[in-house]
């Protein structure tokens, strides 16, 4: 019996891959900056006031047409209204998650509070699979149980 027999090798397709450790890069920095900020003085309401400035900011760039200046580029509001209302609702928890986020950051631990709001997938993996009927594989699941196991002893003092 082969040690690796029944496992695929696969290429791994990694498009995606790149963007996704810029983000977790960018959001090491996101907590790092937020609790900077509470420990030096601002209050939680100022700190998350403050980086909505920042972020509405950055919408010039985000929301900036294509470069490649294609007119037959569908516009916002051709795009289909659920997917519209989804977005919108994705901002609305956001920002509730957000304050959620800043207001432990008060009292919180850095490195606790950042393993425990990191550890979404589990929640995102459950809901796309029963919303959107993404599979759920055993690696996927395992992944999940681990994300958990890590939060919990991330967040033991």
């Amino acid at each position: 019996m082969a040690p690796c027999s029944s496992v695929s090798m696969a290429p791994v397709r990694a498009d995606w891959l790149t963007p996704s450790f810029a983000c977790l890069i960018l959001y090491g920095f996101w907590g790092f900056l937020g609790k900077l900020a509470l420990v030096r003085g601002l209050s939680g309401s100022q700190e998350a006031g403050l980086e909505k400035v920042g972020f509405f900011l950055t919408l010039a760039v985000i929301l900036k047409p294509s470069s490649s200046g294609d007119p037959s580029s569908p516009g916002l509001l051709s795009q289909s209204k659920f997917a519209i209302l989804a977005s919108l609702l994705s901002g609305v928890t956001a920002a509730l998650a957000n304050m959620c986020y800043t207001r432990a950051m008060v009292h919180g631990d850095a490195g606790a509070v950042s393993a425990i709001t990191a550890s979404y997938p589990p929640a995102t993996l459950l809901l796309s699979a029963v919303f959107m009927r993404e599979k759920l594989s055993k690696s996927k699941l395992l992944g999940s149980f681990f994300t958990l196991l890590g939060a919990y002893f991330m967040a033991r003092s």
